[in-house]
């Protein structure tokens, strides 16, 4: 009897603590009140550029969006309605494209740049910085935002994601890929 409690109590311990492993929040911005560094991006695969909500939400309603070599996109992934891990496609992308990650602040009445050049305040308004991933969100570049004119608090939590580039397969690895699938559908097929 005691074994079984026991057990019970071990399974419900180890569940829990999975449980709070499959949801790692990103770094917090290490230097609050000081400006960030700047940062520069450019497209590392061709693909679809997406964009994974991980849970920073200032109290302005932002919505975020990119610039792929000097063309803005359509902003989405509001930060007030989007849950940790929900995703947005910001556009496709090109080996070698520059990148510039924007944030609609204040429900549009502001749009801050990474790029510090483009920001009317000549402020840095994102940080980045690298997360290794959990169960919801993988593994990509941070961007983490500060939504007030002339960086406010500089906080950089008011709206963040993760970016990743979703590679489009060569056509020969789409021919191995099927390949491959075709012989397992054979082999068990023949058992």
């Amino acid at each position: 009897m005691k074994t079984a409690a026991a057990r019970r109590l071990w399974m419900g311990a180890s569940a829990l603590l999975l449980s709070l492993a499959a949801h790692a929040n990103p770094a917090v911005y290490p230097n609050p009140g000081t400006q960030a560094p700047a940062s520069s991006f450019t497209a590392g695969a061709t693909g679809t550029l997406v964009a994974y909500y991980t849970g920073e939400a200032g109290g302005f309603t932002n919505l975020v969006g990119v610039r792929i070599n000097g063309v803005d996109g359509t902003p989405g992934l509001d930060n007030h309605a989007s849950a940790y891990g929900q995703t947005f496609v910001l556009g496709k992308v090109t080996l070698g494209d520059n990148l510039v990650f924007f944030i609609d602040a204040n429900s549009g009445a502001a749009r801050y740049y990474s790029d510090v050049s483009l920001n009317s305040d000549g402020v840095n308004h994102v940080w980045a910085a690298a997360f290794a991933g959990d169960a919801q969100v993988p593994a990509g570049t941070n961007l983490a935002f500060e939504d007030l004119p002339s960086g406010g608090d500089f906080n950089y939590r008011d709206h963040s994601f993760v970016f990743q580039i979703t590679a489009v397969p060569e056509p020969a690895s789409a021919v191995l890929l099927l390949g491959g699938m075709a012989f397992l559908a054979c082999r068990r097929r023949g058992r």
